[in-house]
């Protein structure tokens, strides 16, 4: 028997042609999606219609015909645009008012895929609405026969996300003359990120934007960069640029990389954005959102400029309902994950992120001689470290008694400055997490050792004694060798 089919914390993921992302199963998840559709229409005779994009991975092909398929025989007139970043693709939904399905498992190997769904006012669907869903999933009766259908038709991108990016900017986009490394992942962004870049100002070199499907992400990308950033940085001292920028398979990320080596990530690049907006008075209620791995280094820095961190749950999706909840304006990940919300952009968006970074850069570079290096020293970092534990299943952490009592002996370690987060991965089955950071008189060895001891002992209660672990410093983004 298989398990029922769920949403993560970004849709529903999982390995190309197994279970849940096999044909028959996703061209189930289109019916139960379509007849979903048909419980939210105020008039019964209006169009049902859905629009379908994916990035370059080989498999998104498979599963958007799967899902095109289980839309049209459920009577929906679907739309398929190709290859679209995520966020162009919440931009057309918006559009067009039209649900949106984005097939892409972002900043993970090509082997994996997944489905995220978009309302047509271009956010993502609720819990609610996603359970709702995934009822209709496990429904006898999405097995009945097909009594109705659809139509689809192809819509090759046109040029209004770019124009959209350029025109709607919070601040001017005038990249002349600066000169840029592109890191496009294989992805989504290598069909337009070089011609956006371009039509900004900037003297762009493109590197890994090729759409081939199989090498998305592969060495390549944020998630990469953030790892190992030797190869963006040979190639920003080659071509002697001024900025490296490094995006995900489906272009919601972003991450930078100056010429003096400095990693640039989401932390940074809300503190430097949150400072922006205050002087130009747009960033309402003084407050960033942010999850509960950003750096507590980050979180003293905007205190220190009259401006509140609230913490969400860890997911772009729980930062963007906390922003609109509150009426907030910048919000966003460590990962990169950067989310501007304003009358124009309801995704976070890594090529408009980019295009705001690279022209801050520009203007501070031109008119005070200071450089995004020097923007981004400002941010202090507290020791932090993520550690990956490769678990056989997942268990309920609230039956582990003894992890109360670790967290409290941790917390005490670091004289109550530090932090413990313990969650299993919403994309990766089995796959625990636990983000501890120290204080600012800690030093790295002594998080890691605590971080281990929390893997292990979580690993003990899962009968997993010898999972493989993986640690990374936050800080550096290079992974630590144990």
């Amino acid at each position: 028997m298989t398990d029922p089919i769920t949403f993560g914390t970004d849709g529903i993921r999982g390995v190309a042609g197994r279970y849940p992302l096999d044909p028959l199963t996703v061209l189930r998840i289109g019916r139960a999606i379509g007849r979903w559709l048909g419980t939210q229409q105020d008039d019964p005779n209006a169009r049902l219609a859905v629009m379908i994009g994916h990035d370059p991975r080989i498999s998104s092909y498979m599963i958007a015909s799967a899902l095109t398929a289980g839309l049209l025989s459920e009577g929906v007139f679907v739309t398929q645009l190709g290859i679209q970043t995520t966020p162009e693709l919440a931009y057309n939904a918006r559009g067009f008012s039209w649900h949106g399905l984005m097939i892409t498992a972002s900043h993970n190997p090509h082997e994996q895929n997944g489905i995220k769904l978009f309302a047509p006012d271009g956010f993502k669907l609720s819990d609610e609405q996603e359970r709702a869903i995934e009822t209709l999933i496990a429904s006898a009766d999405i097995d009945a026969d097909v009594t109705q259908f659809n139509q689809a038709a192809t819509l090759l991108s046109a040029d209004g996300y770019q124009k959209h990016l350029l025109q709607y900017g919070q601040f001017p986009f005038d990249l002349s003359g600066l000169k840029v490394v592109l890191d496009c992942a294989n992805g989504a962004a290598s069909h337009n990120a070089a011609q956006i870049f371009s039509a900004a100002g900037a003297v762009v070199i493109a590197s890994n934007n090729n759409e081939d499907g199989t090498t998305i992400n592969d060495h390549a990308g944020s998630e990469h960069v953030r790892r190992d950033r030797s190869a963006l940085l040979a190639a920003i001292r080659e071509h002697n640029a001024e900025l490296g920028i490094a995006f995900d398979g489906d272009a919601d990320r972003v991450v930078f990389v100056t010429p003096d080596g400095l990693l640039i990530d989401g932390d940074h690049t809300l503190g430097i954005l949150a400072l922006q907006m205050q002087a130009a008075d747009q960033l309402p209620h003084n407050t960033v959102v942010a999850t509960d791995m950003s750096n507590s280094g980050l979180e003293h820095f905007l205190r220190d400029h009259g401006i509140t961190l609230e913490r969400t749950a860890v997911g772009d999706r729980y930062v963007m309902e906390r922003m609109r909840a509150g009426g907030f304006a910048l919000g966003g990940e460590q990962a990169g994950h950067v989310i501007i919300l304003d009358d124009e952009h309801t995704a976070g968006d890594g090529l408009y992120i980019g295009l705001l970074i690279a022209g801050l850069a520009a203007k501070n570079k031109r008119e005070h001689g200071v450089t995004l290096s020097e923007l981004a020293a400002q941010i202090p970092r507290y020791p932090q470290v993520i550690a990956s534990a490769h678990l056989g299943r997942r268990i309920d952490l609230a039956s582990v008694a003894e992890l109360a009592d670790l967290r409290s002996s941790i917390l005490r370690a670091f004289d109550g400055k530090g932090r413990v987060n313990v969650r299993f991965s919403g994309t990766e089955p089995g796959l625990l997490r636990a983000m501890i950071e120290g204080g600012p008189s800690n030093d790295l060895a002594e998080v890691v050792r605590h971080a281990l001891s929390v893997c292990k002992l979580i690993a003990t209660a899962a009968d997993s004694p010898n999972p493989r672990i993986d640690i990374v410093d936050c800080v550096t983004g290079a992974p630590i060798n144990l």
